[in-house]
């Protein structure tokens, strides 16, 4: 027979309620300022877009349940080439 447990009462998710938070924030930052997207605007240095030849780096974001070692340094100055 399946049982299921009951959720804890009064459980503290200030924690939680802050990470929400910030990912909120965070999201929206990169909503207004486009980060994701293909075309991004040019540098502040006013070059033109055929001024730099276009490339497009992809690099994942790391797991919480690893540290960042050199391997992630070496992969991002492939993308920088």
């Amino acid at each position: 027979m399946a049982t299921t447990a009951a959720a804890p009462e009064g459980g503290n998710f200030a924690r939680r309620d802050l990470l929400l938070s910030i990912q909120s924030q965070v999201q929206k930052m990169w909503e207004e300022e486009k980060v994701f997207e293909a075309n991004a605007p040019a540098g502040e240095s006013g070059e033109g877009e055929e001024a730099r030849p276009k490339f497009f780096g992809n690099f994942p974001y790391p797991y919480m349940n690893g540290m960042l070692h050199l391997g992630h340094a070496f992969s991002l100055s492939k993308v920088g080439g």
